[in-house]
């Protein structure tokens, strides 16, 4: 654990030492996005809303009965879970991509995985505003309980950086762990309530799904309190801390093993 919490004090020095190259790299990830696109950054507001509309569209039918607010439901968890697969997808192919310049250059190599982790942040900063604008459409009333919406995204935040280190390492040695948590991601989209509510699941893919799938945590808190204007309840809460402290130790853990030998299967 003190090896942990030492190299936590190294990156936090060497992203204050290396903040240049850090906005560089942002940068260019994200002028790599939208390069030759005419709406450039537009599209991170409306890629979000017309994914919801035709999810919207084709679900409504099956599940708008039972959940109340639905378009809101539905973006809630989408934002929450696609911003948990997105980042962590990024930042898995973060130090391979990078090669060139880890053999160039002397620098951190978790400093390509944060970059990619930033730039997804960007983009979810985006995806708030295309999820205020479906709050204001739905009229959706903002209560004091969105003061804990940060501690959610924080924890959240927390679980994807320690997923995305691990897998970043991972797939530097093995390439087939890319391709392979593609798939894992197919099947957690579906194990995870995000178009439908876990109520109408039977008891035992209820229990799983509520006590095992570390995106529950992250969707419920975020529809409690902008849904339902309740704050997230201690449960979810320690969950979802305890999700993201488990990912991150791992996550650190790993890349303290194995960051000497990175450049040599790059």
């Amino acid at each position: 654990m003190n090896k942990i919490f030492a190299h936590g004090y190294r990156a936090v020095k060497n992203c204050i030492r290396y903040f240049p190259l850090l906005q560089n790299l942002i940068s260019r990830n994200l002028k790599k996005k939208y390069r030759r696109s005419v709406l450039g950054y537009i599209w991170c507001v409306l890629n979000p809303l017309m994914v919801m509309l035709i999810m919207n569209f084709v679900f409504s039918s099956m599940f708008r009965s039972s959940i109340d607010n639905y378009p809101v439901y539905l973006f809630a968890g989408r934002m929450m879970f696609f911003f948990i697969t997105g980042s962590t997808q990024s930042m898995a192919g973060s130090i391979i991509s990078n090669g060139s310049l880890m053999r160039k250059t002397r620098v951190p190599y978790h400093i390509f995985t944060l970059a990619n982790f930033c730039s997804q942040i960007v983009d979810f900063g985006f995806s708030l505003i295309a999820f205020a604008i479906v709050l204001l459409i739905t009229k959706t009333p903002i209560t004091v309980h969105v003061l804990a919406f940060p501690a959610v995204v924080l924890e959240m935040f927390l679980f994807c950086y320690g997923l995305g280190m691990f897998l970043a390492q991972t797939n530097t040695f093995i390439r087939d762990v890319s391709y392979i948590y593609g798939l894992v991601t197919t099947a957690w989209m579906y194990l995870t309530p995000i178009f439908y509510s876990v109520e109408i699941m039977p008891a035992n893919a209820h229990y799983i799904i509520t006590h095992f799938n570390p995106a529950y945590a992250y969707l419920q808190m975020s529809r409690l309190v902008f849904l339902y204007h309740q704050w997230p309840t201690r449960n979810l809460l320690v969950s979802g801390f305890l999700w993201g402290a488990l990912m991150t130790v791992v996550g650190v853990f790993t890349y303290i093993r194995s960051k000497d030998k990175l450049i040599l299967y790059v």
